[in-house]
């Protein structure tokens, strides 16, 4: 099986690409803007590298959110006129799901936490698999005495956890979605494709024109 997957999600760039379950091209900017501008000529160039075009693949994979909007929307764009062009099918992940598969489960006894910068106070918060929500450190207080906290937020969502008299560490591995995770899960899904809806958990940040 031949699958692309890309990532822009957050201040990251990533796409890579595999064939038969090996990754056999990847590349990776890791820049808070400019992600619409990165990603086709890294796109072209993963592609280049694994001596393939879009109609050569089966599979095209990219995050579906939450995540920084103009990134997300570059992506998934991307994503649907490449799955379009191909004639290949198409899987979106969300970005909990996408960090989960580079780390470590839990041990015995301790849920887990993803925290991601969100471009403002709040992050984007998961626990389990619970359903995401936006939220301060300090109003951080779910149930459960011991944590694994991971994500590019861990470190502060651990804290106060641990102000709170809870247990709890943060995870060892990524903290951020890359498309050589993304490649895991297409890998293994099965089904029908599931089509990248984005999950928006804050709004699109835009402003209202002014009236004269």
């Amino acid at each position: 099986m031949k699958i692309l997957a890309f990532d822009t999600a957050f201040a990251a760039v990533s796409a890579a690409v595999s064939v038969g379950g090996a990754t056999v091209a990847w590349r990776r900017v890791d820049t808070p803007r400019g992600h619409a501008e990165l990603l086709l000529p890294m796109i072209a160039a993963v592609l280049g590298e694994a001596g393939l075009a879009a109609r050569d693949l089966d599979r095209v994979a990219t995050d579906r959110g939450p995540g920084h909007f103009t990134g997300l929307r570059a992506g998934i764009a991307a994503a649907q006129g490449l799955a379009l062009a191909g004639g290949v099918g198409l899987w979106g992940f969300t970005s909990f799901a996408v960090l989960a598969a580079g780390l470590d489960p839990p041990a015995a006894g301790e849920r887990r936490v993803i925290a991601f910068d969100s471009k403002r106070a709040e992050a984007f918060v998961r626990i389990d698999d619970e359903t995401p929500v936006a939220c301060l450190p300090a109003d951080f207080a779910p149930s459960g005495d011991r944590f694994v906290v991971a994500g590019d937020r861990a470190p502060e969502f651990a804290a106060a956890l641990q102000a709170r008299g809870r247990i709890a560490r943060v995870a060892e591995g990524p903290t951020l979605p890359d498309a050589r995770l993304l490649l895991r899960l297409a890998q293994a899904a099965t089904g029908t494709p599931q089509a990248p809806v984005p999950l928006y958990i804050h709004p699109p940040a835009t402003t209202a024109p002014k009236h004269p």
